[in-house]
């Protein structure tokens, strides 16, 4: 009889550990198991805008000594061109005027100049250096700089390239010409000068860049 109490008391010693394993595996199980959702946003893309402002006459100089020497008082011409403004942003376009490195500046004081805004057109509008076609002129003329054409005996003979470069030096300082540019917008311009009937102004000679720049709103 003591023989067999004790084998049944084995029995129910090792039958302990494994139902405890049997129980812990079944507790994991139940753990583990879950509902489950999920969502996304798929696809997320980021594209930045333009600015772009070209011209028509590629780059090349308005004036040039080919046709601007030999001057004398009352010598004067004007210059037109197209910009043309495509970028994507709106933008703010200012012109300013600057000398270019190692520039003479000795007939700045004797060059009366003008900037006139005419009527904006197409991209496909030819407009001619010597404004005979393509410009034309606001319902009310839209002196930039100047009061009149530089050529005219009354625009304002203080209104020289010298006070144009120290008023119109850079962005911040440049003449306006619009606000808020939309995108395939084709603007215009005559400029124009005029030698002032000044003895000082012999054997001078002057040089300018003309630059319009866009900046996006």
């Amino acid at each position: 009889m003591r023989t067999r109490s004790t084998g049944v008391r084995s029995l129910l010693v090792a039958a302990v550990p494994v139902g405890l394993v049997f129980s812990a595996a079944v507790v994991w199980q139940s753990t583990a198991a879950a509902f489950t959702a999920t969502t996304d946003n798929s696809g997320n893309t980021w594209q930045t805008g333009s600015v772009v402002l070209t011209d028509n006459d590629g780059g090349s100089a308005l004036f040039s000594s080919a046709l601007d020497s030999g001057l004398k008082p009352g010598s004067a011409r004007s210059e037109c061109i197209r910009v043309d403004y495509t970028g994507s942003l709106a933008a703010s376009i200012k012109l300013y005027v600057t000398t270019p490195t190692s520039g003479t500046v000795a007939l700045d004081p004797y060059l009366v100049m003008s900037v006139e805004q005419g009527q904006n057109v197409t991209s496909a509008t030819t407009v001619a250096p010597d404004c005979s076609s393509g410009f034309t002129s606001t319902s009310t003329a839209t002196f930039l700089y100047n009061t009149k054409v530089a050529s005219d005996p009354l625009a304002n003979q203080a209104a020289t390239m010298t006070a144009l470069k120290s008023a119109a030096h850079d962005y911040s300082t440049g003449l306006t010409v619009g606000t808020a540019v939309a995108q395939n917008t084709s603007l215009t311009f005559k400029i124009t000068y005029s030698v002032k009937d000044d003895n000082n102004a012999q054997n001078a000679q002057s040089m300018a860049s003309f630059v319009w720049e866009a900046r996006n709103n």
